[in-house]
């Protein structure tokens, strides 16, 4: 009796996209936690701002885990988020971010928007 499609391994591509979304994700929900920190010790200009951040934050970070999850399934809606999510951060990474923070960022959008067009990913 064949395996199901379900059983079968993932392709390495599609493990690395996984990997680089949920890497994105992470990283955003360490910046939450930042500015919620930030809000808490009194650090920041305007409090009630940093923790609209913080939760808007965590928001994207949930939704990023969620579609590295798909991506990582082989779900083709899960394609479309993690394009659009790899175009708005190299759009912030190269016009915002300081060089040290927003090359390496820029870097893992284009290396991540690429996989999620890899032949190889896109074939679920």
């Amino acid at each position: 009796m064949p395996a199901a499609a379900d059983d079968a391994p993932a392709p390495r591509a599609r493990l690395l996209v996984a990997a680089g979304v949920a890497l994105e994700a992470l990283l955003l929900a360490a910046g939450a936690v930042g500015s919620a920190v930030t809000s808490v010790t009194g650090a920041a200009q305007d409090r009630v701002g940093a923790i609209f951040l913080a939760v808007t934050a965590l928001a994207l970070a949930a939704g990023l885990a969620a579609v590295a999850l798909g991506v990582r399934r082989g779900l083709r809606w899960a394609r479309t988020p993690a394009l659009v999510w790899q175009v708005l951060q190299i759009l912030v990474a190269v016009t915002t971010l300081p060089l040290a923070l927003g090359i390496p960022l820029a870097v893992l959008g284009v290396a991540v928007g690429y996989g999620v067009l890899r032949r190889d990913v896109v074939a679920a």
